[in-house]
């Protein structure tokens, strides 16, 4: 990923939390994996979907 793609990212990730939403660590890794191609959309909806619900 370019360095230009990654300060958009970081920004888009920002303004989601100005919005009031949280963003992880992980939600980044995510967003970064799909950025590069790593993974379809559709496969990482199925790894967010099946991954366990934090209580809490």
């Amino acid at each position: 990923m370019s360095d230009t793609a990654y300060l958009e990212l970081k920004n888009a990730l920002a303004s989601t939390r100005m919005e009031g939403y949280i963003v992880t660590k992980q939600t980044e890794n995510d967003c970064t994996r799909l950025m590069r191609g790593e993974v379809s959309v559709a496969e990482l909806v199925k790894e967010i979907l099946s991954r366990p619900v934090k209580a809490g």
